[in-house]
């Protein structure tokens, strides 16, 4: 396999393509991507901290007040950027993977803009994004990204008594929506949501604009065919394929790697629509879907088996089709990934403005810059044996491979990816024995930042 990056250097990633930003001033085009150089450089640390000095320090905070520098205008722009990755990948088929998480900043009382999440001492911002993948888990980029706060006001009121384009449960169709702009008749969009995406209004609202989904169920549906419930009638029919899968160590519950059986069916039917949405009189019509079962044959003792329901609008003929449908929902971890480094890497809940929409601007600018470290991640996976070059300048994987194997003398040709990526997470303590598997996000993300200290001093020298 051949993969395709565009990236330019590992130490400081390409922004250039800000240069589309719809602004007519060149100098503050000129400044976002300087801002967003100096940022994922030293991802992590204060603005101050990651300048160079007061001036540039001042010039980041004089761009996030910048009046034509809204949301749209950076999302937008990214969004084209990602439509150009997942051209340049070859592929036609992508998985949009979306999902929400909090950015908690603690009692923040002087941060204007802020909402309150499970009590009135935490307040924070809740980010909704739309990531792109391969099929094969490669990160192409974010096609939408909602950031807001919860309107106070609203606490304590029913939302079922709201229109669904006032409720925060839109933010999926709206998402959706967003995503599909501009992209090619070509390329097809497999929506990917986890249990809180199924809800009749989003699968019918993607149903009606002709979009494609795979859903973990939440709710056992009610036949419209035979009133039955869905989920008893796919358990009562026969296997229709096993497959032995592989499964990562999950150093949560201290469980090694395995292989373990699954068995999957699936039953195509036409669902109800629920009574609340009738007794509304909103014009929904039956939605025809097919439930997928997957469960584990082989548990681990004492534990439960893994278990999932699936509901997808994509007509399957097979166990193969209906497993491909299981491996592309289990991409779906890939956004955890991403808000893990969001969080932990760029430290977006450590960020200290006292102004919620600066606060957005810079959740976006890191958002974009957590994608990049992830997207080197998978692609050493991906493809391991391509040369670092994929993603590393000269200077850059010279001095890598000279401080991570302690020598002056350098090879005849430039390391694999692989061996990059393994001479990066070793810096950032990952000890490589054979139980430890693939290096992880967590120590890469350390890896790249002990190396660009070392890197810049060595370009400093020069």
């Amino acid at each position: 396999m051949t993969l395709r990056t565009d990236t330019a250097s590992l130490a400081t990633p390409d922004f250039s393509y800000f240069k589309r930003m719809s602004m007519t001033c060149g100098r503050t085009v000129k400044r976002m991507i300087t801002t967003m150089t100096t940022l994922a450089r030293r991802p992590g640390l204060s603005i101050a901290a990651a300048s160079e000095n007061k001036a540039e320090a001042k010039a980041i905070y004089r761009l996030l007040g910048h009046p034509d520098l809204s949301e749209e205008v950076i999302v937008d722009t990214y969004h084209q950027e990602t439509l150009r990755q997942m051209k340049a990948s070859g592929e036609s088929v992508f998985l949009c993977v979306q999902d929400t998480t909090e950015i908690d900043f603690g009692a923040r009382e002087k941060t204007v803009g802020l909402g309150e999440f499970r009590s009135s001492k935490s307040k924070g911002l809740l980010v909704h994004s739309a990531l792109v993948l391969t099929t094969s888990g490669l990160p192409q980029g974010l096609l939408h990204q909602k950031i807001w706060a919860r309107d106070p006001a609203l606490k304590g009121q029913r939302a079922v008594n709201r229109p669904y384009v006032e409720k925060e449960s839109y933010k999926w169709t709206e998402t959706a929506k967003a995503s599909i702009q501009n992209v090619p008749e070509t390329t097809r969009l497999i929506h990917i949501g986890d249990r809180e995406a199924d809800f009749f209004e989003f699968l019918y609202g993607l149903e009606q604009d002709e979009q494609s989904y795979v859903v973990r169920a939440l709710q056992n549906r009610i036949s419209e065919t035979d009133g039955h419930r869905m989920w008893d009638k796919v358990c009562a029919q026969p296997e229709a394929l096993r497959m032995v899968v592989s499964i990562p160590r999950d150093t949560r519950q201290e469980t090694p790697a395995r292989e373990t059986t699954l068995a999957i069916r699936y039953e195509s039917d036409t669902v109800k629509v629920p009574n609340h949405l009738k007794y509304k009189g909103e014009g929904y019509t039956p939605l025809r879907c097919t439930v997928i079962h997957v469960i584990e044959v082989t548990p681990l003792p004492d534990q439960e088996p893994i278990e999932w329901f699936l509901l997808t609008n994509i007509p399957l003929s097979s166990g193969e089709e209906a497993y491909e449908k299981v491996s592309w929902y289990v991409k779906r971890w890939q956004i955890e990934r991403f808000h893990y480094i969001l969080k932990s890497g760029c430290g977006v809940e450590k960020l200290q403005q006292h102004d919620a929409e600066k606060l957005r601007r810079l959740i976006l600018m890191y958002a974009i810059i957590a994608l990049s470290l992830q997207r080197l991640t998978y692609l050493s996976r991906l493809d391991p044996t391509a040369p670092c070059t994929q993603v590393m300048s000269e200077d850059e994987w010279q001095v890598l491979y000279r401080i991570a194997n302690q020598t002056k003398t350098l090879p005849a040709k430039p390391p694999t990816l692989h061996e990059a990526v393994l001479a990066l997470a070793k810096l950032g303590g990952f000890l490589g024995r054979k139980s430890d598997g693939n290096p992880g996000v967590k120590v890469l993300w350390r890896g790249l930042q002990v190396f660009q200290n070392v890197l810049s001093s060595y370009r400093f020298l020069l």
